[in-house]
């Protein structure tokens, strides 16, 4: 009875002792490994910021394309400027969304290698394709700064606006694409592993689909 007593205390210390050793549960697990990229809050702020824009020239264009067919068949008055600044509009929506879908990573790629081949691999792909994205990027906008420079002085039929503005809008978005390429891969080099992408129903029934036909 006594030696039952006098080891009580010690198995309950080993006890507690093996109940803090032992390993940690799945969530604690899981709010490690999710760990925030580099710059995320940066980039968030960006594409926020892109997306407001290309929402702004979208409804330009879409207010203006009604003022002037309300303007035509109404009032048989059409405006001689809607046109020009519907097609400005557009040219500008094009380039903005362009670099908010590079930044989200929704443009058309193929991935016939990548899928093939591990995580090493998975890595390398996608950092040779920022590379190439952000220096063909960078090459197009150098190359067309003197373009745009030089049309500056010509100005569209209707508004008078200098052709700048219009071939000024592929400017900025190369430019906001390069950005987002060398972006993404910082947060490549930094975490050493590819950037998670949100997997769209879409995707996954026309891999589905894809499989089922082979």
């Amino acid at each position: 009875m006594n030696a039952e007593n006098d080891t009580g205390p010690e198995n309950q210390e080993a006890d507690e002792v093996s109940i803090d050793s032992s390993p940690p549960t799945s969530d604690e697990s899981e709010s490690t490994s999710e760990k925030p990229l580099p710059l995320a809050s940066c980039v968030r702020w960006m594409v926020l910021g892109e997306k407001t824009v290309a929402s702004l020239f979208l409804l330009v264009i879409v207010s203006t394309m009604a003022a002037q067919v309300f303007a035509r068949y109404v009032f048989n008055a059409p405006f001689q400027w809607s046109e020009e600044v519907a097609r400005l509009a557009l040219i500008w929506m094009t380039f903005i969304s362009a670099a908010f879908v590079m930044a989200e990573g929704r443009h058309i790629a193929v991935d016939m290698i990548s899928s093939r081949v591990g995580d090493g691999g998975k890595l390398f792909i996608e950092c040779m394709s920022y590379v190439v994205v952000a220096a063909t990027c960078l090459l197009l906008l150098i190359g067309g700064a003197s373009f745009v420079w030089y049309v500056g002085k010509v100005g569209s039929p209707a508004l008078g606006v200098p052709k700048s503005w219009w071939y000024g809008a592929g400017m900025v978005g190369l430019l906001l694409m390069a950005v987002h390429s060398l972006v993404n891969l910082f947060q490549v080099w930094m975490t050493g592993k590819p950037i998670p992408r949100e997997t769209h129903v879409e995707e996954e029934a026309f891999r589905l689909e894809m499989e089922q036909c082979e």
